[in-house]
């Protein structure tokens, strides 16, 4: 990865300080991650109606950032990177999750309930503010690829449990429809195994901003997959 300035990093990540299903927290995720040879992920925690305690929906936003400033304390330690992000549960679409990348905590307090958008709704948002919008795991749990005129990307996904990256399916629509093509592992240490997968970015993406902006602006992308529950990696190179 040194040799070709570029840096490995799971788009699709998740803590125990946030994500109720995930069962370690930050610190061991990231470890995770170095030890399977990524430079970092994106912490993607779940941002859903159910999370918020008494109706008090900044409260539940203080929570989640302090979660990635904890995350990020822990990374400049390991020597790892750590990249915001968040992963929307969408109440008008049940099992869709939207990830976003490019947006920080003005974005957050402004629009505090994202669960509560429709795809476009967001999507709009997210654009106004130079972020981007990305379906996290299309086809997992019998979803489709929703309206791609509201998305920016959609994701190869190598979590364990769910037995198919549907890799092949999504570089097609891929190609057909213009999206980015992205990789993460949706990692929650809930399985035998972490996934080694990924984006490699160029080392000039150095937070969500940058991040946002190379998948919106890129025309090739190299993944990094693991199907589940199979030993072998490889590279998959999209290009749009």
């Amino acid at each position: 990865m040194q040799n070709t300035g570029n840096i490995l990093i799971d788009l699709h990540g998740h803590s125990a300080g946030i994500s109720r299903c995930c069962r370690a927290p930050h610190n061991e995720i990231l470890d995770a991650a170095l030890a399977r040879g990524l430079d970092g992920i994106v912490l993607s925690n779940h941002y859903e109606k159910g999370y918020v305690r008494d109706g008090d929906v900044q409260e539940f936003v203080t929570r989640y950032l302090a979660e990635f400033d904890r995350a990020t304390e822990y990374a400049d330690t390991v020597g790892a990177r750590v990249f915001f992000g968040v992963e929307v549960s969408m109440i008008l679409y049940p099992k869709v999750h939207l990830l976003v990348y490019g947006v920080g905590e003005d974005f957050l307090r402004e629009y505090p309930c994202l669960y509560d958008m429709t795809q476009e709704e967001l999507y709009r948002a997210v654009s106004a503010a130079g972020g981007c919008v990305v379906q996290a795991h299309p086809f997992r749990g019998g979803t489709t690829v929703l309206d791609p005129a509201y998305l920016d990307g959609i994701e190869v996904n190598c979590h364990p449990i769910y037995g198919k990256s549907y890799a092949e399916d999504l570089l097609r629509i891929g190609g057909e429809t213009g999206l980015a093509v992205t990789c993460g592992g949706d990692y929650h240490a809930d399985t035998a195994y972490r996934a080694k997968c990924g984006v490699y970015l160029p080392e000039t993406v150095r937070d969500t901003f940058d991040l946002a902006r190379h998948i919106k602006s890129a025309r090739e992308f190299r993944l990094c997959i693991q199907e589940p529950n199979c030993e072998q990696v490889y590279d998959e190179v999209f290009v749009r």
